[in-house]
């Protein structure tokens, strides 16, 4: 243990009538006499606590020192959340601070003092008639009480300043102290008439009084300060007397029976004050834990000791530590710094090791302690039923009569439209990306036809060689996010080949294409109504001869390469199969044609693939063209660019309207089996057989990401590339896990796995998947987990469970989690819903404490350097947490007290508040 009595804390040697440890412990505060008026000040700990703090003159002593009060300050209390605190005097009135932006000062007899920090008095309460004594914050900051000497105590509505909730009449002497009860039934006043009066909070009624031990008082002293333990199992008095000499009076909760007292001093008890914490350590001679409380007790004999309540002796008492009466204690949140005050205007400071008072109880234990004690949790102590509760302010009363607590919603939600649910064509890889002919998953839902101009098609030939062309229109960017989804049943194609129908069928199923990668024999099923030719029984396509120099061998035509060379390529590598495309592979970009053909070409160093383009008016003129000595098994384009992929592992880009390369042919270990560019079209990349994942920027000519994937192909192939404007690839996986790659961590973020707990989380907060669908560009997050949820196996045996406290809380772990991943991917939209989500799970599930620690964190820091997230004003994301709010009767309070806070930084000056 370790004594400090700071010189440099001080009234310009005035009394000191009391003092108060802020929550957080880095600042504390005193009240007294000034030099012609009441004096508040607040004080930095880290000098008193630390001596090279102390010396170190850029470290700040003084804090803020405020001169309103027009007499003595004879309490001084910050509220729990740490946000207020308040005074009280000998002019009658409380008041109550508050920090501002920036720093503020005070005028003294050197003229103006510049202070570090700015507390300003938003409210002053007037309504004793007398010196108030003695003030105390109620459970979760609910109501201030204060106490008088016109002997009365008055209960004040922190929500609704300054209406008074009641005024506890009853004494018939001055009040000089008050005290909540932690479990927030009760609130207990202690008076010169010898008596303490415990009163209901339900009714504020006496529920009894308590006189015996107090009978043999003779004389009286400044203050009567009495605590409750932090179980709420005991009351301590100040001032008792028993057999003659002055105790600390124990009132137990069950009966109120007074039967045991804290004795030792020498003059009358002043103060008592029991830390906020049940404490914890090893019993020294059985081995066994203990929980007890700690007690300081301070008298009018200038001494302290220290109790507790394991012990039947004191652990500590130090004698004469001040030349005047001890007037107020104060513990640290952390249960290992006392402070006293004195009226001889200085104070006291005592450091304590774990091993002396032991270690404060874990949120977890305390729960379980007050549910055996009580049958509630900490968090639940104070909540009254919503349908007991009083709505205390007007703004709320229709929207808590009118409005039914909703999740957070999407526009198409927002907007009245309807959710169906994904279904997905396990045989098929999906791609997202903007004007790319790739596979999406499949959403229910029935086609409108678009007034946007239609940059894709399917063109299939009939049995008798017409070309059949079915538009089709792929909204993947935000300005085509009003069409409605298109509808995609699980016989899609997965790439355009030469076909014959069925006489008896003629309409053709709308579908999307992509060079294909089946997982299997299944992937070569087609829909039930065509029936597949061979490549050799269809009509033959057009071929071109060459003239070949004299001199080279004519005969020297190697085999066909398509199959050959696949084989050729080690089969160990699992990110997909590569498959030569077949048929006539067509891609359509605006009004052009991209078409590709395998084997076009015989030639005497073997077969050529053919890429060409055509305008679609006139198929026969060919706009460009190019010729490969390797099959093409991967192409997509975009409205600026065409990527082949080859099965030698080439990549080319190509310009799409002129056929000029845009980049050297690159070389990848092993081909590609899948490929992507992102919206806009400048960033192309590719996912090669073995796991290698590599993102250009086409214009700049240079890498963005250069990764392996193979780390995430535990039993399954990558059947999607999809990458962000900002060129972030995602990567979705055939056994339902769904991946994101952050360059700054270097490391791949999960955005989907097979765990159950997260298909439930999903599935509480589940995205409107065709909304979502439509405006990939803006929901990139939603749009991979919705289409990664869709792969797995239905899991509805859960669903219809009641969520448990640890399903609350795993909940909770996942939005922070897609908040997070929001912030990674710079995904702004989806960053305002899972706030908002964030918002609704903490006004149904949530504790006071995580709610004002998110609150805080949006509000504390608006006008700090980060003051917005990927360019959203943490205001706006704090009006999204508080709107959740407005329903939930229980938070009315909380919601209140931000809401007003939020307008009155909204209409504060930007020069004031810098």
């Amino acid at each position: 243990m370790k004594l400090l009595k700071p010189d440099w804390v001080h009234h310009d040697e005035k009394p000191i009538f009391s003092l108060d440890i802020h929550p957080d412990g880095t600042k504390f505060a005193t009240g007294g006499q000034g030099n012609d008026s009441g004096r508040v000040v607040v004080w930095n700990m880290a000098p008193v606590i630390n001596e090279k703090a102390e010396l170190d003159k850029s470290v700040p002593k003084i804090l803020c020192q405020m001169d309103n009060h027009l007499a003595c300050v004879n309490s001084v209390r910050w509220s729990l959340s740490g946000l207020c605190l308040a005074s009280g005097g000998d002019d009658k009135t409380v008041m109550v601070w508050k920090k501002a932006q920036g720093s503020g000062g005070v005028f003294g007899s050197g003229g103006f003092t510049k202070s570090a920090e700015n507390w300003r008095c938003v409210t002053t309460l007037r309504g004793h008639a007398g010196d108030i004594l003695d003030m105390a914050w109620s459970p979760q900051d609910r109501w201030l009480s204060s106490c008088s000497v016109d002997n009365t105590v008055i209960i004040w509505d922190v929500f609704a300043i300054p209406s008074i909730v009641a005024i506890l009449k009853g004494h018939t002497g001055l009040v000089k102290g008050v005290a909540w009860d932690p479990v927030g039934k009760f609130v207990a006043s202690q008076s010169d008439d010898r008596s303490i009066k415990i009163w209901k909070t339900a009714d504020w009624t006496c529920q009894t009084t308590i006189t015996e031990p107090f009978q043999e008082c003779g004389g009286t002293t400044h203050i009567l300060r009495l605590s409750w333990s932090p179980d709420g199992q005991y009351l301590v008095s100040a001032h008792a007397m028993n057999g003659g000499g002055p105790t600390a009076q124990i009132i137990e909760r069950e009966g109120w029976k007074c039967d045991k007292d804290f004795v030792g001093h020498r003059k009358a008890v002043t103060c008592v004050r029991f830390h906020n914490s049940i404490m914890m350590r090893t019993a020294p001679k059985t081995n066994k834990s203990q929980q007890y409380c700690c007690l300081a007790v301070g008298s009018r004999d200038h001494s302290l000791s220290i109790w507790l309540t394991a012990l039947q002796r004191p652990m500590l008492v130090i004698h004469k530590l001040f030349q005047d009466s001890i007037l107020d204690l104060s513990w640290s949140s952390d249960g290992y710094v006392l402070m006293a005050c004195s009226g001889d205007g200085s104070v006291a400071c005592l450091q304590f090791d774990d091993n002396e008072v032991g270690t404060p109880l874990s949120e977890e234990d305390k729960n379980a302690l007050y549910q055996r004690m009580y049958g509630k949790s900490v968090s639940d102590m104070n909540v009254q039923s919503e349908k007991d509760m009083i709505v205390e302010n007007a703004e709320l009363l229709d929207t808590i009569n009118r409005e039914k607590p909703k999740q957070p919603a999407f526009m198409a939600q927002l907007e009245g439209g309807t959710v169906q649910e994904p279904v997905f064509n396990e045989n098929h890889t999906t791609n997202h990306q903007s004007n790319v002919p790739v596979q999406h998953p499949k959403f229910s839902g029935t086609t409108a036809q678009s007034k946007q101009a239609i940059h894709k098609q399917i063109e299939t030939r009939t049995a008798d060689g017409k070309r059949r062309i079915t538009p089709m229109f792929i909204p993947m960017s935000q300005e085509n996010s009003e069409t409605n989804p298109v509808k995609i049943t699980n016989n899609s194609l997965p790439t355009i080949v030469t076909e014959k129908f069925s006489e008896k069928e003629e309409n053709l199923p709308t579908g999307q294409m992509l060079a294909r990668v089946p997982d299997g024999p299944k992937g070569d099923q087609l829909d039930s109504r065509l029936t597949k030719t061979s490549i050799s029984s269809a009509p033959p396509a057009k071929t071109l001869t060459l003239d070949l120099p004299s001199g080279k061998p004519s005969s020297s035509q190697p085999a066909a390469i398509s199959k050959p060379e696949l084989s050729n390529i080690p089969r160990t590598l699992t990110a997909g199969r590569l498959e030569v495309i077949s048929g006539n592979f067509v891609r359509t970009i605006s009004d052009l044609r991209i078409q590709v053909v395998n084997g076009a070409i015989k030639s005497p160093y073997g077969q050529l693939s053919r890429v060409f383009c055509c305008p679609i008016a006139t198929p026969t003129k060919v706009t460009w063209e190019i010729f490969l000595g390797s099959s093409v098994v991967n192409c997509s384009t975009c409205l600026k660019y065409v990527i082949v992929c080859c099965s030698d592992g080439t990549v080319r880009l190509i310009n799409a309207r002129t056929g000029v390369l845009n980049m050297p042919i690159i070389n990848m270990p092993t081909g590609i089996v899948q490929s992507a560019f992102n919206s806009s079209g400048e960033l192309g990349g590719v996912v090669s057989e073995c796991g290698l994942v590599r993102v250009w920027n086409i214009k700049e000519q240079k890498v963005t990401v250069s990764t392996s994937c193979t780390d995430l192909l535990r039993g399954g192939t990558v059947k999607m590339l999809t990458i962000t404007d900002q060129g972030i690839p995602f990567v979705l996986i055939s056994n339902g896990c769904a991946y994101t790659y952050s360059k700054a961590m270097e490391s791949w973020l999960v955005l989907n796995t097979k765990d159950t707990l997260n298909q439930r989380n999903l599935a509480k907060y589940k995205p409107p998947y065709n909304t979502v669908q439509k405006n990939l560009r803006t929901y990139p997050i939603m749009a991979v987990q919705g289409a990664a949820h869709s792969l797995l196996p239905a899991s509805n045996n859960f669903i219809d469970v009641p969520a448990a406290a640890w399903e609350n809380v795993s909940q909770f772990t996942f939005i922070e989690n897609q908040i997070q991943l929001c912030e990674t991917i710079q995904s702004a939209e989806e960053l305002k819903y899972w706030y908002s989500a964030l918002g609704f799970h903490l006004s149904h599930h949530g504790t006071e404490q995580r709610l004002r620690l998110t609150l805080d964190d949006l509000l504390g820091s608006v006008h700090s350097v980060n003051a917005d997230i990927l360019g959203i004003s943490k205001l706006t994301l704090l009006d999204l947490v508080l709107e959740n709010l407005k329903s939930q009767p229980k938070w009315q309070r909380i919601y209140m007290e931000y809401t007003q806070q939020l307008r009155d930084l909204r209409h504060t000056p930007n020069d004031i508040l810098k």
